[in-house]
């Protein structure tokens, strides 16, 4: 006896209808497919309205700054004023597996029983901008759930990760004393993206020394158009957690107001550009196209190379 066959979207529709409802059963399951993307995602996308403008704020900086335990502290202030809160945090990807060792999660442990926190870790699969390709799926899922604020903490590897920019409405940028984030302050980075700067362990000596620093560098000709407050906190003791909490909130009351005028728009601007350039690279890797197979033979005869053959890609497909 044959089984009678399921619509095309059984599987997503019911998983949508059970995110939407608010069960928190499966919004592991739904964070999972949306990390990988495919098309299972692009018939769950299809079921789901679009999301609501719930903040998020990004907490990037070195490795071993804090992160992960400033954020746990977070999360218990957060909920002693009754929000709800969503955690992603990117780790290290292995160059070989792609796995990662998700160790963030293991700090947070202690919220793991509370049903107003979610918390996930995922792989960074590769990715230098501390995020992962599809973070942005991730946390658009992650909207349609009910939380008050959603938390991205990159993986920590330094400079070059400023991805954090396309989806986080506040930027949180933590140093460290004596680690050499003083002399950052006056240079092109990282540091140029923060909204918020916050030097942690404050226990440590030459502490304050740091905070003067960076405060000093906001009145640099280079940073007058930017000047970002500069916030102390000692993650571990739980001290400046509260204060730091209000300016996230304080401004990203702010940013939700220019979203809708022109730096709205030019943030929308670069996660569409963001998004597209992630779905043509996902299409041509699947792609058995002709055009592109005697483009790739092309360079494997070393008659043109990989930029020649990428222009002569787009001038075929662009009008």
């Amino acid at each position: 006896m044959t089984r009678p066959r399921q619509p095309r979207h059984a599987g997503s529709q019911g998983l949508a209808e059970r995110l939407l409802a608010g069960d928190r059963k499966v919004l592991g399951r739904a964070v999972s497919v949306a990390e990988n993307g495919g098309e299972r995602w692009l018939q769950l996308n299809e079921l789901l309205p679009i999301a609501g403008n719930v903040a998020t704020v990004g907490f990037t900086g070195g490795a071993g700054s804090g992160k992960s335990t400033l954020i746990d502290a977070l999360i218990g202030d957060l909920r002693a004023r009754d929000l709800a809160v969503a955690v992603v945090a990117f780790d290290p990807s292995s160059p070989f597996s792609g796995g990662a060792v998700l160790g963030d999660r293991c700090r947070m442990s202690r919220h793991h029983s509370d049903r107003g926190v979610f918390i996930r870790s995922l792989s960074a699969r590769g990715s230098v901008g501390g995020l992962s390709a599809g973070a942005g799926r991730v946390i658009d899922t992650l909207r349609h759930s009910a939380f008050d604020l959603i938390v991205i903490e990159t993986v920590g590897a330094g400079q070059s990760e400023v991805d954090i920019l396309k989806l986080a409405d506040v930027c949180v940028v933590i140093c460290t004393p004596n680690s050499g984030d003083d002399i950052q302050a006056i240079k092109s980075g990282i540091l140029e993206i923060a909204d918020i700067l916050v030097v942690n362990k404050m226990d440590l000596a030459e502490s304050h020394r740091t905070v003067q620093q960076l405060k000093t560098a906001q009145n640099l000709p280079s940073n007058a158009a930017h000047s970002v407050p500069v916030l102390s906190t000692i993650a571990t003791e739980g001290k400046g957690v509260d204060t730091l909490i209000d300016q996230i909130l304080e401004q990203a009351s702010t940013s939700h107001r220019k979203r809708r005028g022109r730096d709205g728009r030019e943030h929308i601007r670069r996660r569409v550009v963001h998004a597209v350039s992630q779905e043509l690279e996902r299409r041509l890797l699947d792609s058995s196209e002709e055009h592109l197979e005697r483009l790739c033979q092309d360079i494997l005869r070393e008659e043109c190379s990989v930029e020649d053959a990428a222009v002569a890609w787009l001038e075929n497909k662009l009008p």
